[in-house]
């Protein structure tokens, strides 16, 4: 078993609404287990401004898919939701990230792990500390504490609620 921690943003529609959907498709596909959400997170957008705010969840589970079916089952995941095509960093229904899968570290054409600019981004780090602050960024060395005291990203984060499964 791998653990693994997802990222998921919605920033268009019924927010909370696209985020609990995307939950209950990832514990429905039977492919996560030991699952622990984070609390939901409104945050203001990044890279791509003019655009509105999103809410953001993080999951903490593990298991036994490879990296890429993982990535295979969150693209479908958003696809089901109705996600549309967009320029990069623009508004979208609903995103699915693999943050980390286990410390493993993979650098392909369609898939990198950790991902890239995780810790550029407070509304990723921000969840990931709430379920696990000590986890260790196996690129940095330095756990989810230490890398969200060195965050440059000055973007406001504020829980906005509890996701009720």
């Amino acid at each position: 078993m791998k653990s693994v921690i997802l990222s998921l943003g919605s920033n268009i529609g019924d927010r909370k609404k696209y985020l609990k959907q995307a939950v209950e498709s990832l514990i429905s596909s039977n492919k996560l287990t030991n699952i622990k959400l984070s609390s939901i997170y409104e945050t203001d957008p990044v890279d791509f401004i003019n655009q509105p705010k999103f809410l953001n969840l993080c999951i903490l589970a593990k298991t036994e898919l490879k990296a890429n079916d993982l990535m295979q089952l969150c693209k479908a995941i958003e696809i089901d939701l109705g996600r549309k095509k967009r320029a990069k960093w623009h508004e979208r229904e609903i995103d699915i990230d693999i943050i980390f899968y286990n410390n493993e570290i993979i650098d392909e054409t369609d898939l990198v792990i950790p991902h890239p600019r995780m810790h550029l981004r407070k509304f990723v780090l921000e969840p990931i500390f709430e379920l696990t602050p000590e986890f260790v960024h196996p690129v940095y060395n330095l756990n989810i504490e230490q890398l969200l005291k060195k965050c440059p990203d000055e973007s406001q984060v504020l829980i906005f609620d509890k996701l009720e499964l």
